[in-house]
């Protein structure tokens, strides 16, 4: 069963969304728009506009729970829920609380949460995502220079008690535990690079290496797509049996196109999107959903971007 129209606008849900390795997933956006520890040039949702440390309650934890009751009411088909969006989540102090809320009273969906990664050098925050199924954080730089220069992280960022924070959430944290490796051509993939990310991803231990690489518009417009040989020489590096196979899931979330019209801008704000992919996750006739593109467009609410796999659709 899909959603009902009444319910097809929310503030802190968005999606689903087709990933290329999580399925269909609802996503739960926990803080304000670029509300981060890092400002990365890469970042999909653009230039941070507020870096901060500070750990609270961003959006109110009995809304979200009221929203995902009404999303989760119809009992819809998702692969995960997943604690995502545009910023940090884990800056949330209330995450915990939404987590455990999900396991108890909707134990058939898993949970996944994706995180930079850079706030688990907190104790609490190690216990507080025990629950979640899947996690999948991020390391793209083996040295302090690279750190600073990629991810451009808060002052009061230290690179080694990031990388120590990772490895004592590993030692505790027992279920489906994933980096992701983000490639950018000339900065973090020289061979000297590529084994000081070896040597710290021997120490944390995850399940699998996930390797990105630019394919939807960032916050700088001059990153590079990894090439096939760079690619190559990742993977020899870290191994091939230890990166994650591409998996692109050809399912369709069953949102009836009328409710997903209603949240189309907000999932679009949230993460760029081809027309295909949306067509793709909602079932929306391609040629409808082109048409209420262009009108976003002509209202001001988004723009098109060229990548070289597509044409995306982007918050302006």
């Amino acid at each position: 069963m899909g959603i009902t129209e009444k319910s097809a606008e929310y503030k802190y849900i968005f999606g689903p969304v087709l990933s290329r390795r999580l399925g269909i997933s609802l996503g739960v956006d926990l803080v304000p728009h670029k509300t981060c520890t890092l400002d990365c040039l890469y970042c999909e949702c653009g230039k941070t506009t507020d870096k901060t440390l500070k750990r609270a309650e961003y959006v109110p934890v009995d809304l979200v729970k009221e929203e995902l009751k009404d999303f989760l009411s119809s009992g819809p088909h998702l692969d995960f829920i997943t604690f995502s969006g545009s910023g940090e989540p884990t800056l949330h102090s209330g995450i915990e609380e939404i987590i455990k809320f999900l396991k108890i009273e909707y134990p058939q969906y898993k949970t996944a949460l994706l995180s930079n990664g850079t706030l688990f050098f907190m104790p609490e925050l190690r216990k507080e995502i025990l629950e979640i199924d899947l996690l999948k954080v991020s390391i793209d730089a083996g040295s302090k220079e690279n750190f600073i220069k990629i991810n451009r992280p808060h002052n009061e960022l230290n690179f080694l008690r990031v990388i120590d924070g990772l490895v004592s959430l590993r030692k505790g944290y027992n279920k489906n535990f994933l980096v992701e490796f983000f490639i950018m051509p000339g900065i973090n993939e020289s061979d000297g690079e590529l084994l000081k990310l070896k040597k710290i991803y021997n120490k944390i231990k995850p399940d699998s290496i996930y390797l990105n690489s630019i394919d939807r518009p960032g916050t700088k417009q001059w990153i590079k797509p990894a090439s096939p040989e760079i690619l190559k020489r990742v993977t020899e590096c870290f191994g091939k049996e230890n990166i994650l196979p591409e998996r692109y899931l050809k399912q369709h979330a069953s949102v009836p196109a009328k409710a997903y019209y209603k949240r189309l801008l907000t999932t679009i704000k949230r993460r760029p999107l081809t027309a295909g992919e949306i067509s793709e996750m909602s079932g929306i006739n391609l040629d409808d959903l082109v048409i209420e593109l262009d009108n976003l467009i002509k209202k001001g609410e988004i723009v098109k971007r060229e990548m070289p796999n597509g044409i995306f659709f982007v918050r302006k």
